[in-house]
């Protein structure tokens, strides 16, 4: 018999959080956080064994290749927008990538990390389907990995916007750009509640090669940190 509890409580939960997002404060918070709340005090008090649930949801996991896959969509309706700054955008790709990967480390070696959960923390800033297979390339920990994923892409969701809003950063491209390299697609799904369709494009061209950049960097990082 086929296990559906991990996919249909997901599921369930996520369209409750998506009503709980009309109430004041609630509202300041991400669905995938309220809905995640939700989820670990089930497990808690039910005494579910995590397993079990992930087992049962891996469903929607593997739902997450695909749905990375459409995000090719609005990429396509706007290959003009992207033409015209396409020197603006790898740039900005490459070094955010390099960034991303270095100040990680850095900041995990200053705060005395072993090395297999450094390593697991590197592609923090992909969307998950990558990050674990760039975990599992280089032998981290997968698990931790797409913790850490989550935790950039809600922190990038909540506050992305409103850091450069702060720093006086204006421009939609440079938003989405910004948006979608740090905090993938939790980010890029804050951008499309705003409907801004130039951040949602770079958020999603991002997304798509950030990661595919990340997936060279950080092996080849690894080697020569190891070398």
């Amino acid at each position: 018999m086929i296990n559906l509890f991990g996919f249909i409580i997901t599921i369930l939960y996520y369209k409750i959080a998506e009503k709980l997002k009309k109430f004041p404060l609630i509202n300041k918070f991400p669905v995938i956080v309220i809905a995640g709340i939700m989820l670990i005090v089930t497990l808690e008090l039910f005494n579910i064994d995590f397993s079990f649930y992930n087992e049962s949801a891996s469903y929607l996991t593997f739902m997450l290749i695909p749905s990375t896959i459409a995000l090719g969509y609005p990429i396509y309706k706007n290959l003009n927008l992207l033409k015209r700054n396409k020197r603006i955008i790898y740039t900005a790709f490459i070094i955010s990538t390099i960034i991303a990967v270095v100040m990680t480390y850095i900041t995990a070696k200053l705060c005395h990390s072993e090395t297999g959960v450094i390593e697991s923390m590197l592609p923090k800033s992909v969307t998950a389907p990558i990050a674990i297979e760039i975990s599992k390339e280089i032998g981290a920990i997968p698990e931790l990995t797409v913790c850490v994923v989550v935790l950039t892409g809600v922190f990038g969701g909540m506050f992305g916007h409103k850091i450069l809003q702060l720093i006086k950063v204006k421009n939609d491209i440079a938003i989405g750009l910004s948006i979608g390299a740090a905090s993938h697609i939790i980010g890029t799904a804050k951008c499309i509640e705003k409907g801004r369709e130039k951040q949602i494009v770079m958020a999603s061209v991002a997304i798509v090669i950030v990661g595919i950049l990340t997936a060279v960097v950080v092996p080849l990082f690894i080697f020569f940190l190891h070398k």
